[in-house]
């Protein structure tokens, strides 16, 4: 018998760009709640984050790497009489 080296080669995940918000904290080991238009969805469990700023999130789960960019809500105008 031989000795042979085995090499694991990475797998790449599927990377996911979204417009949406967080609907709870984003911690890790646990699933990410994403509320996008009407529609809420679960993640798998949140492996890493990225990356944070102001305008979105950028988070790994077990099979998925999430670029979250924040949904804004329109600012409200308010009208002023003299």
């Amino acid at each position: 018998m031989t000795n042979e080296k085995i090499t694991a080669m990475p797998v790449k995940k599927t990377q996911i760009h979204l417009t949406a918000t967080l609907s709870l904290p984003l911690r890790l080991h646990e699933r990410a709640w994403i509320l996008t238009g009407s529609r809420s969805l679960s993640t798998s469990l949140v492996q890493q984050i990225l990356e944070v700023s102001q305008d979105g999130v950028v988070f790994e789960t077990e099979n998925t790497v999430y670029h979250l960019t924040y949904a804004r809500c329109p600012a409200e105008i308010e009208v002023m009489c003299a």
